[in-house]
């Protein structure tokens, strides 16, 4: 769990940071346009060269996570702790790179698990021209957050297709303090600095485990989502992409229990992503469903072939009408497959039940 907490907040610091590349202002701009990327593109270096220890809240759905952090640089070396503070204790370390997981010596999951990249990984970045067709970024005024000036800007769709962002900046440093993804006025997830402290010098012994007594502790396997799929052309593809959309990856994902592979296509637009997973239905039994957890949504269908039913299931960032249609879309790009449409049907879960790996 604190893993994919983590990874959810960097990894909208991640996307972000895209921006900073994929807005580059255009012939034209305005003043306010390109001093709105100039805050974006300081942002971009805060998170990796700022000393800063603090305490952030993380909500999606129904679900809130209390985090602290301490990150320190020291000769072009990250190093960083987090600890998790509601629930179970567990701490995530990252020396350089290396990551340590430690829990509770009573902790029962999985070892084996692992951590992608995320946000170690250079983002997918485009060319920003064609972004400014999707999303329209708009400075807001200034604010406080965490007892801290702070700058307000807007990353708006320019459809009803993806999310929008606010987002509060330091004044100081650059540092996302805040941020909040939208749709149709609704808050969907929030990451907010509570505590925040900027200092030229970070204690060694606050970047060490402060779990006392037993502990389990291991090394998870960092990898991207790539390194985990064969590339290659599959059989399958689109016929609707919400503008601005573009393929980032496709092959076969090999980690599935039962030895069958499942296909995989992922898409960005820069700032939203989501996968497609086309599977072989076996002698297992599935259901046609749809789930939400914050602004994640989940959405599976049966595609039936003559060579077999497939399961195909849409998983990313994107409002749920998008995903939808997204499934509704896929189509065998061989013309000799035939195809019969079934609606999705509603998952009787709550969000706060629904977990999307």
């Amino acid at each position: 769990m604190l893993q994919r907490v983590v990874l959810r907040i960097k990894s909208v610091v991640t996307l972000l940071l895209s921006v900073v590349v994929l807005m580059a202002a255009p012939v034209g701009a305005t003043d306010d346009a390109i001093q709105s990327d100039a805050w974006l593109a300081r942002m971009g270096g805060a998170f990796a060269t700022q000393n800063y220890s603090g305490v952030f809240v993380y909500t999606h759905g129904s679900s809130m996570d209390t985090m602290r952090i301490i990150h320190r640089v020291e000769a072009g070396i990250e190093r960083e702790r987090i600890v998790r503070l509601d629930g179970p204790k567990q701490e995530i370390i990252r020396n350089d790179g290396k990551v340590t997981c430690v829990h509770d010596s009573d902790w029962s999951g999985n070892i084996n698990h692992k951590i992608p990249l995320g946000p170690f990984a250079k983002a997918f970045v485009r060319d920003m021209s064609e972004l400014g067709d999707s999303y329209q970024l708009v400075e807001k005024g200034k604010s406080r957050v965490a007892g801290r000036d702070a700058l307000v800007l807007l990353i708006q769709p320019r459809d009803d297709y993806r999310y929008g962002y606010s987002i509060w900046l330091d004044e100081e440093t650059g540092l996302l303090l805040k941020s909040i993804l939208v749709h149709r006025g609704k808050v969907l997830e929030r990451f907010q600095f509570t505590q925040l402290s900027i200092s030229d010098q970070i204690d060694e012994a606050e970047l060490e485990v402060g779990i006392m007594g037993g502990t389990m502790v291991h090394y998870p396997l960092l990898s991207h989502d790539e390194d985990l799929v064969d590339h290659k052309a599959l059989d399958w593809k689109l016929d609707w992409l919400p503008a601005g959309f573009e393929m980032r990856m496709q092959g076969s994902h090999r980690e599935k229990k039962d030895g069958n592979g499942a296909d995989t296509i992922t898409f960005t637009d820069g700032m939203a992503a989501f996968s497609v997973f086309i599977e072989k239905i076996t002698d297992q039994k599935y259901e046609e469903v749809t789930a939400q957890k914050g602004a994640t949504v989940a959405v599976t269908r049966i595609m039936n072939y003559p060579t077999g039913d497939h399961l195909v299931t849409v998983v990313g960032e994107v409002p749920m009408k998008t995903a939808k249609r997204i499934a509704l879309s896929v189509v065998a790009s061989t013309p000799t497959f035939s195809l019969t449409d079934k609606a999705p049907v509603t998952l009787e879960t709550s969000p706060a039940d629904m977990s999307v790996q």
